[in-house]
């Protein structure tokens, strides 16, 4: 059985009723283990061992060793139906089974040894309310001086092997602690200098942020200042032409009516004397009319006369002298009506002349009402001024927005800034968690050195204990 390629499958201790020709039947825990090698002289040929000891008892040991041959005779006699390789899994299954029942006033699962002097049979049985059914019967064999001498053997070559391994482990651990130790140390130097750096480009940022920031804001207030001071000089400016060119409108106006109002009263008396003339006239023509149709009478009234001259000659003189009356009356009328007549004309040639004087004024009011288009025109052009003035004034605002943006832009980018400031912190923050974390590993190594150390001693304690074993069975051999 080769030592070195030995793998052990369990090591438990587990509650056995041990039973005894010559004794009663005991409840004691034994130590199970089982490992699996190969031999020696055939490295193809694979070996379970089972060792059943005590820690009370050193010199108890029942040994069961078998290779894949014989296991094929056990699994014939037996009936078992897994092969060699699932065999082992299926024992401690089992006594996983009985130490989970150990703590029950009638376990269902228990290991049962049967100890005698030649041979000792090892069970497993299940209890039911009907019977025990065993699951599984082995043969050990019991440990003579030899027997233990050899596993007493095999036990220090495996606590040996166990001790240079550990041994292995301890250095290489202590390589690994120096290691971590000479990376804590870089770690450490280089979070110094990070931070260092960190807290430098961190006032450095703090100082030109504050510079900027202030140069902007002074830039910006002053060219506010100017700005507003230029556009009140501006608005102040238009407002007062504005305000002239209005009153002086609004004078002009006023005048205009004044005088269109005594031409509309003039025209209005001229035309109520051209129709009083007028009425006048038409009186002097009906009277005309009737004089006319008058003297037309007499006339008739003279022609009758005529016949009657011899007799009336006496009244003919008096009807001539009516007639001269009235032709002189006729002559004054038709003076009178030649002097209405020129009445009229000077009356229309006054109306003529209001009329060209009310086409003057008309004229003049269209030349006012050109000059007020022309003002109107004026006040347009102002507004337009204006509206120029307001558009560069939101042009300015606009201006002023996109500083305000760019200076928005630029705490962005000092913010984004302290956020990178932010994230080599954290940074900073990790490498110090993680220089925390080395040295808690670094502890952690150091107390597993430790207790290393300590393997090592109670190893060597144990060589120790084992070799005077082994002297004093020598001796009593």
């Amino acid at each position: 059985f080769d030592v070195q390629t030995t793998s052990t499958l369990y090591w438990k201790g587990v509650k056995f009723l041990v039973r005894q020709p010559d004794r009663e039947e005991v409840l004691c825990e034994l130590t199970v283990r089982i490992t699996l090698g190969v031999q020696r002289n055939n490295h193809n040929s694979r070996v379970l061992r089972i060792h059943l000891s005590s820690e009370d008892d050193v010199f108890l040991l029942h040994t069961l060793e078998f290779t894949e041959e014989e296991f094929q005779i056990l699994k014939a006699e037996q009936g078992i139906l897994v092969d060699f390789g699932n065999f082992p899994g299926k024992i401690i299954g089992l006594l996983e089974r009985c130490i989970a029942s150990r703590h029950e006033d009638a376990p269902r699962f228990q290991a049962v040894l049967l100890a005698m002097e030649a041979t000792s049979v090892f069970k497993i049985v299940e209890t039911n309310d009907f019977n025990q059914l065993p699951h599984i019967t082995l043969a050990f064999r019991p440990g003579n001086d030899a027997t233990i001498k050899q596993y007493l053997a095999s036990r220090l070559s495996e606590v040996k092997l166990s001790n240079d391994k550990l041994s292995s482990d301890l250095h290489k651990m202590q390589g690994d602690m120096e290691a971590a130790c000479t990376k804590l140390r870089a770690t450490e130097e280089q979070l110094v200098q990070t931070r260092e750096e960190h807290q430098r480009y961190v006032m450095e940022r703090e100082a030109d942020a504050m510079a900027n920031a202030a140069a902007a804001l002074h830039d910006k207030t002053r060219e506010l200042a100017e700005q507003k001071e230029a556009l009140d000089r501006m608005r102040a400016d238009v407002e007062e032409r504005h305000r002239q060119h209005v009153e002086a409108l609004q004078a002009r106006n006023s005048s205009l009516e004044a005088e269109a109002q005594q031409l509309r009263e003039a025209k209005f008396g001229l035309e109520a004397r051209g129709s009083e003339l007028g009425h006048r006239l038409a009186a002097v023509e009906g009277t005309l009319a009737s004089l006319e149709t008058e003297a037309e009478q007499l006339r008739a009234a003279a022609a009758a006369a005529g016949s009657e001259k011899g007799q009336r000659e006496a009244e003919l003189s008096e009807l001539r002298a009516k007639l001269r009356a009235a032709e002189e009356k006729v002559a004054a009328q038709k003076e009178v009506v030649a002097e209405q007549r020129e009445r009229i004309k000077d009356l229309e040639a006054g109306t003529r002349q209001l009329g060209e004087r009310c086409a003057e004024l008309k004229e003049a009011s269209a030349g006012h009402d050109e000059r007020a288009r022309a003002a109107a025109a004026e006040v347009l052009k102002g507004n337009r001024i204006i509206e120029k003035f307001m558009a560069d004034l939101r042009l300015a605002r606009e201006r002023l927005r996109r500083k305000a943006a760019i200076v928005a832009r630029q705490e962005e980018e000092v913010t984004s800034k302290e956020r990178a400031l932010e994230t080599a912190a954290v940074d900073a923050q990790a490498l110090q968690h993680a220089l925390d974390q080395a040295r808690s590993d670094a502890a952690k190594h150091q107390a597993e050195c430790e207790e290393l150390r300590m393997k090592v001693e109670d190893s060597k304690k144990q060589l120790d204990s084992n070799d005077q074993m082994i002297r004093w069975l020598n001796n009593q051999v």
